[in-house]
């Protein structure tokens, strides 16, 4: 008696069922390979735990606009320099059109500025950072001088480094580490310069503590052409960059995308590393970029000089761009890496590639159109939002973590 074909197809089903749940699941890629060398852990990502998209977003609507929070000269701004919250929630402006250090509430109130041109206390000759530390704030100037004000914006004491300073950073011991620039003679018929930065922890009263090793500062080209020496940075010029937050020192050359991370005695500890992270340059984009440079701002009805012109036109076509043009540490850990963008690419709004404290690569934060970010704190990233008619203005904007499971 032929068997009814629902059985038939029933048993199929169970057959297929069967052979489907002996087969074994596909192995989910791992995130991360880590490995130990020489005492050093390195970790590798292989690929984002956000995939294509982002889950932390940043809200374009400020929480807070200094520019907009009051009126009066206070809230007018030009050539901002650094904006950073402190851990009571205040915002501290390096403002370098005033050459001064101005302090507002978490809600935008002016509470004090300090500074102004020159080299008496409090002063400044071209400032460059501020930098929270504890309840003080730090502020250096670019010839090397590190003031050290107290909460309410009064001078206690200033150092000088008698040194060329690019950036300093306070520690979680109460120290201050320094980039300092160190000149290298490159070897003869060096294209392209890199002299690397020292790392010089001091304490707050000035003193040298000792030497964390070097990093790797910025690129140059030096030539002479019609017996006139000229130098100036090179087509996607890469450039070294250090953060820190307490006892962690993470800093990196953006030959690649990897940052090392540093103990306060200078050892590299950890290797955080992408490989095989996409950084080529197509013909189009370098040309794209050299004609950039002769975009400059010159004197009314001046023209570009032809020794400028041709030290342009020579400058050597790179063949990758640099992984990332700054780092920064949130309190929690997480790295942020700037993505490089050329000169003529800054019409396209900054995005961050962000690893987590343990190395894992999160996905990619993109900020508002005309903001550049300066300070990230758990719920908060600091920055200066620029106008259409090339206005100022430093913002609090909300930062949107959304909890991901791994």
């Amino acid at each position: 008696m032929p068997r009814p074909r629902w059985v038939v197809q029933s048993v199929a089903v169970l057959v297929l069922s069967g052979l489907v749940s002996c087969t074994a699941p596909e192995p989910v890629p791992s995130l991360v390979v880590q490995r130990d060398s020489a005492g050093i852990r390195i970790i590798e990502a292989l690929r984002p735990l956000w995939g294509d998209s982002s889950l932390w977003s940043i809200d374009p609507q400020p929480r807070v606009d200094l520019v907009r929070s009051a009126s009066g000269p206070a809230h007018e701004f030009f050539r901002v320099r650094d904006v950073r919250q402190r851990p009571d929630g205040s915002v501290v402006v390096a403002d370098r059109g005033s050459q001064e250090v101005r302090l507002y509430s978490s809600q935008g109130e002016f509470l004090g500025s300090v500074g102004g041109a020159g080299d008496g206390p409090g002063e400044f000759r071209n400032l460059w950072k501020v930098e929270p530390s504890a309840d003080d704030i730090l502020a250096l100037d670019q010839r090397g001088r590190i003031t050290v004000f107290a909460p309410d914006l009064g001078p206690t004491h200033t150092f000088d480094l008698s040194a060329r300073a690019f950036d300093l950073h306070g520690l979680g011991d109460g120290t201050v580490l320094v980039e300092v620039f160190s000149f290298t003679e490159p070897p003869p018929g060096t294209q392209v310069i890199r002299s690397p930065h020292a790392l010089v922890r001091y304490d707050r009263a000035g003193e040298r503590i000792d030497s964390l090793g070097e990093t790797a500062g910025g690129e140059e080209v030096a030539r002479v052409i019609d017996d006139r020496p000229i130098s100036g940075p090179p087509l996607f010029p890469r450039e070294g960059h250090v953060a820190a937050n307490d006892d962690v020192i993470l800093e990196g050359s953006a030959d690649v995308m990897e940052v090392r991370e540093r103990s306060v005695t200078g050892d590299v500890v950890r290797i955080l590393r992408i490989p095989d992270y996409p950084l080529s340059l197509t013909d189009e984009e370098v040309a794209a970029e050299r004609e950039a440079q002769f975009d400059m701002e010159l004197p009314p009805g001046a023209t570009l000089p032809p020794f400028l012109r041709q030290f342009i036109e020579e400058l050597p076509a790179p063949a990758a761009r640099p992984a990332y043009a700054d780092i920064l540490v949130d309190p929690a850990g997480a790295v942020w890496l700037e993505l490089y963008r050329g000169r003529s690419e800054q019409d396209r709004p900054q995005a961050w590639l962000v690893l987590d404290a343990d190395g894992t690569w999160l996905g990619t934060v993109n900020a508002p159109n005309g903001f550049a970010v300066m300070d990230v704190t758990m719920d908060a990233v600091l920055g200066v939002w620029t106008d259409e008619l090339g206005v100022e203005h430093p913002q609090v904007l909300t930062l949107a973590r959304t909890p991901t499971g791994m």
